[in-house]
C-alpha cells in the first residue's frame, strides 16, 4: 500500500499521531476518561488517576498541532522573543488542569462529542514568562482560577493580575 509524500512526511515528524483524526483522538481520551472513573469507583484517590487523562489529553490532543510553541492557543506579550531552554518562558495551561479533570470526571455519558466540548473548553495554553508565572503564583492563581471567575473567559486568572495576552502566532524563538 503506497501513502502519499506528504502523509510519509508527517508519519515520519510526528510518528502516530498524525496517522489519528480527531475522532481517533477523542475516542483515546474517552476511554481514559471512563477508565479514571472506574478506578475512581473503586477508591483510588485522585493522585492515582489524574495524570491518565492529561497525559492522553497533552499527547493525542494537544500536541497534534506541533511543538509547545505551535500548540500554544496564547502568550503574553512578554513573553515574545524570548527562548525555549533558558528558563525565560513558561508553557501554561491557561485554564488549570483540575478544572478539565474535574469536567471529565463529572461526565454521565462519556462520548466523543462530551468530551470534545470539555476539552475545546478548558485545553488552551499559554506561553508566559517565568517571571509572569511567579506572579500567578504569588496572587495565589497557580493553581486555581479567581475566586469570581465567570466560568467562561479563559484568560481570567491574567487579567487578574495584568499579565497582558495575545493570541499566540508562534513566534517563540526555539
Amino acid at each position: 500500500m503506497s501513502e502519499e509524500p506528504d502523509t510519509i512526511a508527517k508519519i515520519l515528524k510526528f510518528g502516530w499521531r498524525a496517522r489519528m483524526d480527531d475522532t481517533q483522538r477523542l475516542q483515546l481520551i474517552a476511554e481514559a476518561v471512563r477508565y479514571c472513573q472506574r478506578v475512581k469507583t473503586m477508591g483510588m484517590p485522585v493522585a492515582g488517576y489524574a495524570k491518565t487523562p492529561r497525559e492522553a489529553i497533552y499527547f493525542v490532543w494537544t500536541r497534534r498541532l506541533g511543538s509547545k510553541a505551535k500548540s500554544a492557543k496564547y502568550r503574553s506579550r512578554a513573553a515574545a522573543g524570548r527562548k525555549w531552554g533558558r528558563r525565560e518562558i513558561v508553557y501554561d495551561h491557561v485554564i488549570p488542569y483540575s478544572y478539565e479533570l474535574k469536567a471529565l470526571m463529572a461526565l454521565t455519558e462519556v462520548t466523543t462529542e462530551t468530551v470534545r466540548r470539555v476539552v475545546e473548553k478548558y485545553d488552551a495554553a499559554a506561553i508566559i514568562t517565568a517571571d509572569e508565572d511567579a506572579q500567578l503564583s504569588a496572587a495565589g492563581l497557580q493553581h486555581k482560577m479567581p475566586a469570581d471567575w465567570d466560568g467562561i473567559d479563559p484568560l481570567a486568572r491574567y487579567k487578574a493580575i495584568g499579565i497582558e495576552v495575545v493570541e499566540n502566532t508562534n513566534i517563540i524563538s526555539s
